[in-house]
């Protein structure tokens, strides 16, 4: 079936990415074996990140979104440039799991520096999106003018909540969408409790 996803939303088609999603699929992966894969996806989606500095002393905003988002990061880092500026910042977003609703508990974002004009976003997965649009909403406020938002998976749902927070100054680059959530917010057929299958606090 063809979705239509938003039009601030980009796809990744790879191969390559694809094989990795069905091995992370299986749920009885080791958490190392999870954060390997999380690694490899990362830095095959990054690649479809296009980071357009103007200026010579520009940095990029690195966001990572605790706790998931940790297991992205070096993937993500590795990736770049290493003659591209960046500064990293953390943001701690839990959802509510009777409300569904995000609830912020780590913000510790300083005066935006006036050399940070773009961020990216890690965060494994957006499922009801209500995490990726508090995040989009933040940064806007912070004052950036480009947010790309980086997701391994995602539903239309959670996207099209996320995207039309701020459409002409966000971009979502995802690996795959899946078709819904349950009742509990977790992607159908999805990953699992991502966080808890990195960290391993599964019992």
């Amino acid at each position: 079936m063809t979705i239509t996803l938003p039009s601030n939303v980009h796809q990744v088609h790879n191969t390559t990415f694809t094989t990795l999603l069905q091995s992370l699929r299986q749920r009885d992966l080791k958490p190392s074996t999870v954060r390997s894969l999380v690694r490899e996806m990362t830095i095959t989606l990054s690649k479809s990140i296009h980071l357009d500095t103007t200026a010579p002393d520009e940095t990029v905003a690195v966001i990572v979104v605790l706790r998931s988002g940790l297991a992205m990061f070096d993937g993500f880092i590795d990736s770049l440039p290493e003659s591209l500026s960046t500064a990293i910042y953390h943001l701690g977003i839990f959802r509510d799991q009777t409300t569904l609703q995000p609830v912020e508990y780590y913000n510790k974002l300083p005066l935006k520096p006036a050399q940070i004009k773009q961020a990216v976003v890690l965060d494994p997965l957006i499922a009801t999106g209500g995490t990726a649009a508090a995040v989009v909403g933040i940064l806007e406020e912070w004052g950036v003018e480009k947010v790309t938002f980086l997701s391994m998976l995602a539903t239309l749902m959670g996207l099209s909540h996320a995207a039309e927070v701020w459409p002409e100054g966000s971009r979502f680059v995802v690996g795959a969408v899946d078709p819904e959530v349950n009742a509990k917010g977790y992607i159908q057929p999805g990953v699992g409790d991502i966080g808890d299958r990195l960290f391993g606090t599964i019992f």
